[in-house]
C-alpha cells in the first residue's frame, strides 16, 4: 500500500514537473523532438517507481530512419508509457481533443506536436487526420489506438476507421503491436499502478502503398488479424459501433 500511495505522489509530480518543462523545451525546439526525450523519461520515473518492467519483442528490426503508423490494443494507460519507454522509435499519439484543452499538461503535449481529433466535429477530424499525414510524411512516427478507448472486458475491441485514413493518405506502413499485462498493472477504476511485467510484441510492418480510400476495410481486417493473432484471440473483428470513425488515445 505505502509502495502504490508512493507511485501515485510520483506520479503526480511528475506529471507536473515534466509538463512545465516540456513547455520550456517547446520554446527552444519547435519541432518537438525534446519533448519526446522528456516524455520517455517521464515514463520510465511513473513505471520504475512501483516496480513496472517493459519487455519488448520484435518480430523483424524497423528502420530508425523511416516513419510509421504503430497500431496496438489498448488496456490502461501504461500502455502509453509503455510505448513511449520501449518503443525503438520516438512517437507522438494521435489524442482526442479534450486532453489537449487540459492546463498545462495539454499545453505540455502541444508542446511536444502531439495532434488531437475532435470526435464531435467530423470536418475538424479529417482536417486534423490530413495534418498528422504531412507529419508523417516529413518524417514524424505516430501511434494510435485504433479501438478508440480503453478495453472494457480485456479483449480486443471494435477497431474505428479513423486511423486507417491516416495510413493510406500519408502511404506509410502500418506496425502492428500487442501489449499485455498492462490491465493487470493498472486495473480497471484504480489511480495506482502495482508491479508487474507489460510485454510489448511488435509484428512486421504492413504496407499501405498503392492503396485508396477503397481499400479502408480490408486493411482495418487485416490490421486487426494480426493483433488478435498476437494476443491470442479470434482473428475475426468485433462490430464497430454504428456511427463511430476516429481513433484516439484515451
Amino acid at each position: 500500500m505505502i509502495r502504490a500511495v508512493l507511485s501515485l505522489s510520483t506520479f503526480l509530480v511528475a506529471t507536473i514537473l515534466g509538463s512545465v518543462a516540456s513547455l520550456v523545451l517547446g520554446v527552444i525546439d519547435r519541432t518537438g523532438d525534446l519533448v519526446l526525450k522528456l516524455c520517455r523519461v517521464w515514463s520510465g520515473v511513473v513505471l520504475g517507481v512501483p516496480g513496472v518492467k517493459v519487455e519488448i519483442k520484435m518480430r523483424v528490426p524497423l528502420d530508425p530512419t523511416r516513419p510509421y503508423v504503430f497500431m496496438g490494443n489498448h488496456a490502461s494507460m501504461v500502455d502509453i508509457w509503455a510505448m513511449f519507454l520501449r518503443l525503438p522509435i520516438p512517437v507522438r499519439f494521435i489524442a482526442k481533443k479534450q486532453l489537449g484543452q487540459i492546463p498545462v499538461f495539454g499545453w505540455a503535449m502541444r508542446a511536444g506536436r502531439f495532434v488531437f481529433i475532435d470526435r464531435q466535429n467530423a470536418v475538424s477530424a479529417r482536417r486534423s487526420i490530413q495534418e498528422a499525414a504531412q507529419r508523417i510524411k516529413d518524417g514524424q512516427s505516430v501511434a494510435i489506438f485504433p479501438e478508440g478507448t480503453r478495453t472494457r472486458d480485456g479483449k480486443l475491441g471494435a477497431f474505428k476507421k479513423g486511423g486507417f485514413h491516416l495510413a493510406i493518405d500519408s502511404g506509410v506502413e502500418i506496425v502492428p503491436l500487442a501489449i499485455r499485462g498492462s490491465r493487470a498493472v493498472m486495473p480497471p477504476g484504480t489511480p495506482l499502478i502495482r508491479a508487474g511485467l507489460v510485454q510489448i510484441e511488435i509484428d512486421e510492418p504492413i504496407s499501405t502503398a498503392g492503396l485508396g480510400p477503397g481499400d479502408r476495410q480490408q486493411l482495418l481486417e487485416r490490421v486487426y488479424a494480426r493483433i488478435a493473432d498476437m494476443l491470442g484471440e479470434p482473428t475475426t473483428r468485433r462490430s464497430e459501433p454504428a456511427g463511430e470513425g476516429s481513433a484516439r488515445t484515451g
